[in-house]
């Protein structure tokens, strides 16, 4: 997502086996800047949510990759819970279910996951219920666990992680626990902190969320019969303003992006607890990063 002459769009790049991009086209979102792309497992389509606009858009994709005229669905209401940030519909993220049959939409200023079921022959989304968050928490961004049974929901004013039993039938999910990802002590120490991203490991066992103003990684142990959370440690991520995290292909290490100290830290995972080992020599200078991630090499499936 960018900016065309002063129109924010989608833009398609084409990577070539050297992993050099050509640009192939943009399409206009058509409701102001978005704030995450995310493309369904089909290749048919992909989702963008617009946290200014309060809508998401649903980009058809061509054979060769390129973007369509997006469709626009608009979220209404507002929680106004906490009155300066829950005042209208603020989409936050965008991503699918493990099946690919529905969206879910976190919403920051509805205080809630909207899911859409999805019709995949014609790309199209219809608006199939919400899932409640607690009041005030303001829904940020999600991850499903491993095995497709819970939602991790991550809440951006409450710095908590809300774990959901997901029916994958009908779409709808049910509130097991939330879990804070900083004591209040802790953030009682800081000017204003709050959450930005989390992640699951693909062994299923350990989940990361990245805390702004405190500046560091929570780790958390995940029950597999429950999908009950269990904080496992902090660590500061040497830097400041974690927006974004993630994990590399072979799960040993995180990656975390210090958006206003100009740095990405490199932490090693221990694969008994999950906890952080930060690195010698492991903080790389990289001007404002945002999100890191990893493409395939040349070669791989």
């Amino acid at each position: 997502m960018g900016k065309v002459e002063g129109i924010d769009v989608v833009a398609a790049y084409q990577l070539d086996s050297k992993g050099d991009l050509t640009l192939l086209n943009t399409a206009a979102i058509g409701d102001g800047a978005g704030t995450h792309v995310s493309v369904h497992p089909s290749g048919r389509f992909l989702l963008t949510a617009q946290y200014g606009g309060g809508s998401v858009a649903l980009f058809p994709l061509d054979s060769t990759g390129r973007v369509s005229t997006p469709k626009l669905y608009r979220h209404h209401g507002g929680s106004l819970v906490v009155p300066s940030r829950q005042e209208k519909p603020h989409p936050h993220w965008s991503g699918f279910s493990p099946s690919g049959k529905f969206a879910l939409i976190p919403d920051l200023g509805l205080d809630a996951i909207v899911v859409y079921r999805i019709d995949t022959e014609n790309p199209n989304l219809v608006e199939q219920g919400r899932i409640p968050a607690p009041p005030g928490s303001g829904p940020r961004h999600m991850r499903f666990s491993a095995d497709g049974r819970f939602i991790y929901l991550l809440n951006e004013l409450s710095l908590t992680v809300s774990v959901f039993a997901w029916d994958p039938e009908n779409g709808t999910g049910r509130l097991v626990s939330s879990v804070e990802a900083l004591s209040q002590e802790a953030k009682a120490k800081e000017v204003t902190n709050s959450a930005a991203e989390i992640l699951v490991h693909a062994n299923g066992r350990f989940v990361y969320s990245s805390n702004r103003g405190h500046d560091s990684v929570t780790v958390y142990r995940a029950e597999p019969q429950t999908g009950e959370l269990t904080v496992v440690e902090t660590e500061p991520i040497r830097g400041a303003i974690p927006r974004n995290i993630n994990l590399d292909p072979t799960g040993r290490w995180l990656l975390a992006a210090g958006a206003d100290s100009n740095t990405v830290a490199v932490f090693g995972i221990d694969p008994a607890s999950g906890e952080l080992k930060f690195q010698p020599k492991g903080v790389i200078q990289v001007p404002g990063p945002i999100c890191i991630l990893f493409g395939r090499a040349s070669g791989s499936d």
